[in-house]
């Protein structure tokens, strides 16, 4: 079956968390663009389940046709009217249309009063949702309950070459997010905290699957260890057969506060959800001395975004340049405790940060941190696309424009 998945702000790092959570092979990609993605899929998937593990996901759908050309009649006569399904319908049905690719799509009018004529003809009144942007967003799908029995979301996707037509099945969760985000009881907000869609990105990426063991050294107020323990109440694997899905979730922090607020936040979500299969400890513990509170070669994946620098500086290269070789000597000090922790060929999903300065940038030096036995591993082997924008070193980096220091994601591997 061809799924689609409207990618994130950052196309690159959304695509390398679905090719990691799908173990997803080159000759499975239908199509990729800036802004969506196609691939054929053996099993079919809980699209409601797996949108909330995505962080990098904005909308998920199956198609229904694929195209030679962009023409209407077509999409209007032989495709769209497959996705509909009005049988349980009472009152209105809301249906609204989303077009990704080059220009705008000039018939989307056309398609949708031809979709009214249609619907009223079967006795089934109907209100097209239109908005100002050039595609409905996800919190304009939701309020207008295009996903489910009483709407649809019809989604275009050309990439020059095709034209895909099919229906959204899920949004990601707004709401959810900006709860877990904002509404968590343990908060630092001078010290600045992981977004939870991040942190989703980040475990996904680690390939941590079935009862292993995830170590966060620098848990800060724990949006890493909260989105792990999360993923264990929903469906672990592509299949609706998986099977229960556990991490067993290790945190550390130098502070004594992170160390307290993490708890805060992990009780708090183990009330808001029923997570039940859920095993965590947390200890303070400088990330310098992990191999004296953990057992050697314990761990199967180490996810964390580390201490980035002082949060308030004078901005000048300088200064940023004495933070950065800072950086690079604690990283290399915790590099060595991760050696020390993880298993042989354990995953590290660690962020670096990149100072932005007026016309330039200033990155960390990895020669610095590493070790011959822990390497940067390419997150995206075998696949080429212009879209994917990696690093000369095989990094994905993070950010909004206005950002003064933006999240370098680096794979490691023992």
């Amino acid at each position: 079956m061809s799924y689609f998945f409207i990618l994130g702000n950052n196309p690159t790092l959304s695509f390398a968390e679905i090719v990691a959570v799908f173990k997803i092979k080159p000759e499975q990609v239908l199509a990729l663009t800036n802004e969506t993605l196609i691939v054929d899929l053996e099993e079919e998937i809980d699209a409601q389940q797996i949108i909330r593990r995505l962080g990098g996901t904005i909308k998920l759908g199956i198609i229904n046709d694929e195209l030679r050309i962009k023409n209407y009649e077509l999409i209007a006569n032989d495709s769209i009217f497959k996705l509909i399904n009005t049988d349980n319908v009472t009152g209105k049905f809301n249906f609204g249309i989303s077009y990704y690719g080059k220009g705008k799509f000039k018939d989307e009018k056309r398609l949708a009063m031809e979709l009214k004529k249609a619907l009223k003809e079967i006795g089934v009144s109907s209100r097209w949702v239109t908005s100002r942007e050039k595609t409905l967003s996800s919190v304009v799908v939701e309020q207008n309950k295009l996903v489910g029995d009483r709407g649809v979301e019809i989604v275009i996707i050309n990439d020059d070459a095709k034209t895909y037509v099919g229906k959204t099945l899920a949004v990601q969760p707004f709401k959810e997010l900006s709860a877990r985000d904002y509404g968590r009881p343990g908060r630092d907000d001078y010290s600045g905290m992981l977004p939870p869609k991040l942190a989703q990105m980040m475990i996904n990426l680690s390939g941590a699957e079935f009862d292993d063991v995830l170590l966060d050294p620098f848990c800060g107020s724990g949006t890493i260890l909260t989105e792990a323990a999360l993923m264990g109440a929903l469906t672990p694997t592509l299949s609706q057969r998986a099977r229960e899905f556990k991490f067993n979730l290790i945190g550390a922090d130098q502070s004594e506060k992170a160390v307290k607020d993490t708890k805060i936040n992990v009780n708090w979500l183990l009330k808001q959800y029923p997570i039940s299969n859920i095993q965590y400890q947390l200890f303070q513990c400088d990330a310098r001395q992990l191999s004296q509170k953990i057992t050697r070669e314990s761990i199967d994946a180490i996810v964390t975004e580390p201490y980035l620098g002082p949060s308030r500086m004078q901005r000048n290269e300088k200064n940023i340049r004495q933070v950065a070789a800072e950086l690079e000597n604690l990283y290399r000090q915790a590099m060595m405790e991760f050696m020390k922790v993880i298993k042989p060929n354990g995953r590290v999903i660690m962020i670096w940060p990149v100072f932005k300065l007026e016309g330039f940038d200033i990155s960390l030096n990895s020669d610095k941190i590493l070790n011959s036995s822990l390497k940067i591993v390419n997150p995206l082997l075998g696949f080429n696309s212009k879209v994917l924008k990696l690093t000369d070193r095989k990094t994905i980096v993070y950010g909004r424009p206005e950002q003064k220091i933006w999240r370098e994601i680096v794979s490691l591997k023992k």
